[in-house]
């Protein structure tokens, strides 16, 4: 399965090994038991009326529903959003159907896949025009188009892994016919959509962007199956299109610079494709050095506690959540051999129930030497991820820095998120869905992280957010690189520096300690001459339970909850006090989860200020 066998088996040679080897017997089973789950759901069908949205197995996104879009553009919207749904769900099934189907040859897998199979051959163009519309002031161009998006990759995806699984003298000829028509509808539309610059990430080259990669799978995958020898301008596009993306992230140290949630989404596109060239015998994108690397990056966070390092807009990167990175990991791990990868598939629950998941079986198993290093310093990606041991009980830390490429982030820069012994001691608010009402208020904004806050706007009445934070209070792309001074099993010291992104703000320095049992931050602050300000920082703790806050002096103060004690002494008289405020990292499925804040204002306004908190997690 490996790269650098040069020779890659395509997904119905690998299942035709897997059905001769007893030893992968169980996972057969288990994903042909899983398939007859899907055959138990309906057809995913595409829907034509914005009142039929949720019907047939579709979605209607929360962004839709934006009170600032129009009627007609928010149906229009809505309906763009469904495909990109339905495109990501049929991505997932149709691969395990049609290997469930070539392994058993069972007559209800085989009625239910051929009828997926036929409904998406009338999906044309796979993405339908209107993404554009979720802002209001971005309309539709006289033409009606806006190009290929986010349902075009994984739609491809789902055709091509069928027409390669499904044995051809079961095909129905017809619906080969239609599927290989819509393939080339495909290629002719996509690479349209780059010579003529309609997209925005087409006219402006953003190549790190997720909204590049997956129609450019798109692209690769349909030359492919329909013969690159007769596609070859669209097919060098492609993959000059997907390895400029390869290059746009870290492939010294495999860090995605969107974050994990994207990540899942963008790199399956990237090695699927990576895996489907490698078939034809052509490899740059598969030894490429990102995707080699890329699995020690997912590992590292893998935070203690079931905890997931949810930096950038990692919706889903909750407490428990590692089992998402099953199908990502299985597809590394089933192209490129990667040992770091299957140990970390362990960990994440094991292999997807899937083809690639499949394919791992076979590879010796993962031991304690796979396993990645306890810590990392990412510079690309700004993080430092550390913990003591890979016990669900050790310690973890994380802190986020800035990169000025960074997409998809927060006004996060310093953020310090802590695990002592398993339990979560200090977190950030996360990301809820982007249709959330107060999504920029609470969770994206420095309202929703472990930061400086200049100002006490609204403290009374919302934990000190206001209903649209000015940029001025820390913006995106503010460059913040981490010093790191020492990092081992033991612990950590480093240092982050902030001298823009805030409306006056001279500098702000942060240096971070920490073992696996005490956190101590030292923050300064500074302002440009003449400016005043109040100051304000946040804690957002790993719990719902009121702490026990206690005045020892008018600048020194502690807060006790549990077994744990934060000890808060100022340069300046301040107040500490707690708020309750929603978060979407200690609860999967609950948006609007509760936990205790503590929130530490300067009483008065100030041009200098210091603060260290010092945080005990074993109750001394």
């Amino acid at each position: 399965m490996c790269a650098s066998l040069k020779v890659m088996p395509t997904w119905a040679q690998v299942l035709d090994q897997a059905a001769a080897n007893k030893a992968t017997r169980p996972a057969v089973d288990a994903m042909i038991q899983s398939a007859h789950d899907v055959c138990r759901e309906s057809v995913v069908r595409r829907v034509d009326r914005y009142g039929d949205i949720g019907r047939h197995r579709t979605e209607l996104v929360d962004m839709a529903l934006n009170p600032k879009l129009d009627r007609e553009a928010r149906e229009t919207f809505a309906l763009a959003m469904a495909d990109m749904g339905t495109s990501r769900l049929v991505a997932d099934e149709i691969p395990l159907l049609a290997a469930a189907f070539r392994l058993s040859g069972d007559p209800a897998i085989e009625q239910h896949l051929f009828a997926q199979l036929s409904e998406i051959a009338s999906w044309s163009p796979l993405q339908r025009p209107g993404w554009t519309l979720f802002s209001p002031d971005n309309q539709l161009p006289p033409d009606g188009k806006d190009g290929n998006w986010l349902a075009t990759g994984p739609g491809v995806r789902a055709i091509a892994d069928a027409l390669d699984i499904v044995p051809s003298e079961t095909m129905p000829v017809q619906l080969r016919e239609n599927l290989m028509q819509l393939l080339e509808q495909e290629v002719v539309s996509i690479a349209e959509d780059w010579h003529v610059g309609r997209t925005w990430f087409a006219k402006y080259n953003r190549a790190y962007s997720n909204q590049w990669v997956v129609p450019t799978e798109g692209l690769v995958r349909a030359c492919l199956v329909v013969g690159r020898e007769n596609y070859p301008e669209e097919y060098e596009l492609a993959v000059g299109n997907l390895l400029a993306s390869l290059d746009a992230h870290d492939g010294e140290k495999g860090a995605y610079s969107e974050g994990l949630t994207y990540a899942v989404v963008t790199v399956a596109s990237m090695i699927h494709t990576a895996r489907a060239m490698a078939v034809e015998g052509d490899l740059r994108a598969l030894e490429h050095p990102f995707l080699q690397r890329f699995p020690t990056w997912v590992a590292h966070h893998f935070q203690p506690g079931d905890m997931m390092i949810n930096a950038f807009d990692s919706g889903w990167a909750v407490r428990g959540a590692y089992w998402r990175t099953r199908p990502l990991l299985s597809a590394l791990v089933a192209c490129t051999g990667n040992r770091t990868g299957l140990w970390a598939l362990t960990v994440a629950g094991g292999p997807s129930p899937d083809p690639a998941g499949l394919a791992t079986h076979v590879l010796p198993p993962a031991n304690g030497d796979d396993a990645p290093p306890l810590f990392a310093a990412y510079e690309r990606a700004t993080l430092v991820t550390w913990r003591n041991s890979w016990d669900s009980d050790s310690s973890g830390v994380w802190v986020r820095g800035g990169h000025e490429l960074d997409a998809h982030d927060h006004r996060d820069r310093g953020h310090v998120n802590y695990v002592a012994h398993g339990r979560s001691i200090l977190i950030e608010a996360g990301t809820p869905t982007y249709g959330h009402p107060h999504i920029h208020r609470l969770y994206t904004s420095c309202v929703g992280h472990n930061v400086l806050q200049l100002g006490n706007r609204d403290l009374e009445d919302n934990g000190g957010a206001c209903d649209d934070p000015p940029a001025g209070w820390q913006s995106q792309g503010v460059v913040a690189p981490i010093d790191v001074h020492s990092l081992d099993e033991a612990g950590g010291r480093l240092s982050l520096r902030i001298d823009h992104g805030y409306e006056g703000l001279e500098m702000w320095e942060r240096d971070v300690r920490w073992d696996g049992a005490r956190l101590v931050v030292a923050d300064a602050v500074t302002l440009i001459d003449g400016h005043q300000d109040t100051f304000l920082f946040r804690w957002h703790l790993g719990t719902g339970l009121d702490v026990s806050i206690a005045c020892h002096a008018e600048d020194a103060w502690t807060a006790n909850w549990e077994d744990s004690v934060v000890s808060i002494k100022s340069s300046v008289p301040i107040n500490v006090l707690q708020k309750k405020m929603p978060d979407s990292t200690l609860e999967e499925n609950d948006q609007d989860h509760q936990h205790t804040c503590i929130v530490v204002v300067s009483t008065g306004k100030g041009g200098k200020f210091t603060l260290t908190t010092e945080v005990c997690a074993d109750g001394k």
